[in-house]
């Protein structure tokens, strides 16, 4: 039995990233669907507001959040707004302008991103295989964002700006990704998971406010109500919970190097 739960313990953070690349790769789906009929911004924040209260039941269960240092929580503050809120910024409002599947390719490079941070801060030693798959991705990823352009870099194309900001959403994943797991060791996975999830939603909130002023309930069409149900608790909340334990129990590189399998996913939903 000990046996048993220490193999459950070691793979527990590989079989939740595995099951969340499932939800992951349906919700290019589910928000591509939504955006088209309701504002980004609007679908950003309503998502996260959805969520905010299973996660909450999170907290009530385990209240050691309730007791985290000021200053840890004004640094998770901070890497709220320059991780997941600009993720979410990014990822939405770019999947407006290009295919669910170009967005998820250009998701992948979370990977890529983060190993690129970790080497600036001294994290991860460079190698020549590491240096070799990061030049192959970005390089790809040029080749994909360039093919959807008819008239070369014309950043006025619509699939060339949602393509760009996807991928600086991307590159502002990997970043966070890497800065937050010194304060995920320190305070703890669900700790870390419910301040941030609580400041994403504060940040997209306030971000969407002018919008949010000028929409009526019924101005969102009851049809994009299973979008925000999904989005913003299997991929929001699900995705905040297991991205924290696996950054926790497996480091950023190896976590984020699940996103490498979404586009399969999002492919696959797509044709579906």
């Amino acid at each position: 039995m000990t046996n048993l739960k220490t193999t459950v313990r070691e793979h527990r953070a590989d079989a939740a990233m595995t099951f969340m690349v499932l939800v992951w790769g349906i919700n290019f789906i589910v928000v591509k669907d939504a955006v088209s009929n309701i504002h980004p911004l609007t679908f950003n924040s309503a998502r996260f507001i959805i969520g905010l209260p299973l996660l909450l039941v999170f907290g009530v269960v385990d209240r050691r959040w309730l007791s985290t240092h000021p200053r840890e929580i004004g640094l998770i503050a901070l890497l709220s707004v320059t991780g997941p809120v600009l993720y979410q910024i990014g990822f939405t409002t770019g999947l407006q302008y290009t295919t669910a599947t170009n967005a998820a390719l250009l998701v992948a490079t979370i990977p890529t991103w983060t190993s690129l941070f970790s080497i600036l801060m001294g994290l991860v030693q460079i190698r020549r295989r590491l240096v070799t798959g990061m030049l192959i991705t970005l390089g790809g990823v040029t080749l994909v964002v360039l093919s959807r352009s008819d008239s070369g870099l014309a950043l006025s194309h619509d699939d060339v700006v949602g393509s760009l900001l996807i991928l600086g959403a991307a590159a502002a994943n990997g970043m966070s990704n890497v800065l937050t797991k010194p304060v995920v060791d320190r305070v703890g996975s669900m700790q870390t998971a419910i301040w941030k999830y609580i400041f994403t939603t504060i940040g997209l909130t306030l971000v969407a406010l002018p919008e949010l002023m000028h929409t009526a309930l019924s101005d969102i069409p009851v049809s994009t109500v299973p979008n925000i149900m999904y989005s913003g608790m299997m991929s929001g909340v699900g995705g905040f919970i297991v991205v924290h334990l696996a950054v926790h129990e497996i480091g950023p590189t190896r976590s984020s190097s699940y996103f490498n399998y979404n586009p399969i996913v999002a492919g696959i939903a797509g044709i579906l």
